[in-house]
């Protein structure tokens, strides 16, 4: 593809996706190009602003069908894409993205309870020690209500086990897996 020539689809990604947007790709159950913006940068909404319009402005031109892969993770979500013309799923945040409200709920009600993605359980102390040092955020009182977390497991990412003791000491709650497809979070993305 030449510079002049415009993409038919590019997305603009939170790299907590990147695994499993690859395997849709790899799988040919989506077509586009992707552009991943670090995962952390959801712990600051400053740096999440200036990477993701940054990415908007430097794409607008080569597409007319940008679309993004972002729960609303910044305030100002919302305006950012209007002011881009680009398309955003139509999801809350990524986990969901991956599940869908309606079954995050159903879940919750059985127990107060705490979602992640593997994508997140893999890099939660990378994650963690970014909102540390930019806001001294307490994490570990974060967790004080829930009864449980749940890991949603597409398959895709291979779950460390010692990542994930390690994320149940730190928040003194049991962990479970919840086995899931991507056949929601297609369907999402092809959506917009």
């Amino acid at each position: 593809m030449n510079s002049t020539e415009k993409k038919s689809v590019l997305f603009i990604s939170c790299g907590i996706f990147k695994d499993e947007l690859e395997y849709l790709l790899r799988e040919k159950k989506l077509d586009g190009e992707i552009v991943f913006l670090d995962a952390a940068l959801h712990v600051n909404f400053d740096r999440l602003k200036e990477k993701l319009v940054g990415a908007l402005e430097e794409y607008r031109g080569s597409t007319d069908n940008l679309k993004v892969v972002y729960g609303y993770c910044h305030p100002e979500m919302q305006e950012i894409m209007e002011n881009y013309e680009a398309k955003k799923i139509r999801a809350g945040n990524c986990l969901e993205a991956m599940l869908g409200a309606e079954e995050l709920k159903r879940l919750s009600s059985e127990a107060k309870t705490f979602f992640l993605s593997a994508g997140w359980i893999n890099n939660w102390e990378k994650l963690f020690a970014q909102g540390k040092k930019d806001f001294d955020f307490d994490f570990e009182s974060m967790f004080d209500t829930y009864q449980r977390i749940v890991v949603l497991d597409t398959g895709i990412i291979p779950l460390d086990e010692e990542k994930m003791r390690r994320f149940s000491e730190f928040t003194r709650l049991p962990i479970e897996r919840k086995a899931i497809t991507l056949d929601y979070f297609l369907k999402l993305v092809q959506s917009i």
